[in-house]
């Protein structure tokens, strides 16, 4: 029995709380979200704040985005390049330098693409590895000025641009580690809530505290942070098993466009005249691309990745794609829910087509029949106040 387990009292109504422990001499910091989603796990993905990070739409925008770009050169010098997706670095004396951490994750974390560039350059393996801080002080300048007398000024600046299979492997693996939950609350600190959620207690905003103090938020503030990493990590999950699936990634997300009605076909805007130095094309194409992606999130959401759409302007309603809405929201049905069933998108592997599954398809057989059947006889029979008791556990 797949029973949706969820607090019916949080379902249509605000969610506020605390973020700070309570035995702190700060003030309270009150947090008010909305019930939004019902998460791929079964727990409510609670919406209303306008940070980046808890919007769900950038993420999928971010993704297609990865598997609807372009292959550029692999390698190109640093200036002038336009290419999306670039790790750069400096070859000095025969040594490496990286300009970002995005960079010397790449070349530290794949071997494969530190094979090609050690090969190409002529390095050893062994490498310096800089802290953050140092790539932030930019650490390869003071070793220059350091050691130009004695090795001169030749510097190599290089990019080698990720084709979308790579970057999307590396943005799977990071987002994977960077979305593991948190376990010790004591343990947040204020770079953690901007973050995630961009607010703060008054001791971080008033310089009262450092930023790096922990023991200021409590428990519930890390359950909350853990359901929105929960619902981000299924997304992403979602889309790296699509990835494994879709052959022709490019045509694959076109299709998903045209079949979730979104697809256009992208037009430059005329300009009069040309400057072949400012030549924005590129930008251009990508914001209309994204913005179109951002469109057909709202249905992926349901239709498509399997979330269920908690309609807080109707009360007491939820929507769905799921095929067996009978056995997954029983108790909601006792509860005189309002259960929304749409047509479900699926990809199939065999075909690399997309498929729509209309509610009248699916197979109200076996479990899922016997729960439509004991729900009548419940809502039948019992008054509201006393159906508690017939709820499947």
């Amino acid at each position: 029995m797949s029973v949706l387990k969820i607090n019916f009292n949080q379902l249509n109504k605000p969610y506020r709380f605390n973020m700070v422990n309570s035995n702190l001499s700060c003030k309270p910091l009150y947090l008010t979200v909305y019930p939004k989603y019902i998460n791929l796990q079964g727990n409510i993905f609670y919406g209303g704040l306008t940070h980046y990070e808890c919007n769900l739409h950038h993420d999928i925008e971010k993704i297609l985005g990865v598997m609807n770009s372009k292959l550029y050169g692999r390698y190109e010098e640093t200036y002038g390049a336009t290419d999306t997706y670039p790790i750069r670095f400096a070859i000095y004396h025969n040594q490496i330098f990286f300009s970002d951490l995005m960079s010397l994750s790449v070349y530290k974390n794949d071997s494969n693409i530190r094979k090609e560039i050690n090969q190409k350059y002529h390095l050893q393996d062994e490498f310096y590895e800089p802290t953050r801080e140092e790539i932030y002080q930019d650490y390869f300048r003071e070793f220059f000025l350091k050691n130009r007398k004695k090795y001169g000024n030749h510097v190599e600046w290089h990019r080698l641009n990720l084709t979308p299979q790579e970057y999307f492997r590396i943005m799977i693996s990071s987002k994977t580690r960077e979305l593991s939950p948190f376990i010790d609350a004591n343990a947040l600190n204020a770079y953690d809530l901007r973050y995630w959620l961009n607010c703060n207690t008054d001791t971080f905003i008033d310089f009262t505290s450092p930023w790096e103090t922990t023991g200021v938020y409590n428990q519930e503030t890390m359950a909350f942070l853990n359901s929105l990493k929960e619902t981000k990590l299924g997304i992403y999950h979602f889309f790296d098993q699509f990835s494994k699936q879709a052959k022709d990634w490019p045509k694959a997300v076109q299709e998903l466009l045209v079949a979730l009605g979104k697809h256009s076909s992208f037009t430059p805007s005329k300009k009069e005249s040309k400057d072949i130095f400012s030549d924005d094309s590129t930008y251009e194409e990508n914001i209309y691309w994204d913005n179109l992606f951002s469109l057909a999130s709202y249905d992926m959401l349901v239709q498509w990745i399997g979330f269920d759409k908690i309609e807080t302007q109707l009360s007491k309603t939820i929507t769905t794609s799921k095929p067996n809405i009978y056995e997954t929201f029983f108790n909601f049905f006792l509860m005189d829910y309002d259960i929304i069933q749409l047509p479900r998108l699926i990809f199939e592997e065999d075909t690399q087509q997309f498929r729509w599954i209309d509610p009248n398809e699916f197979m109200n057989l076996g479990i899922n029949r016997e729960c439509e059947q004991e729900i009548k006889l419940i809502k039948k029979y019992v008054p509201p106040s006393e159906r508690k008791k017939y709820f499947k556990k």
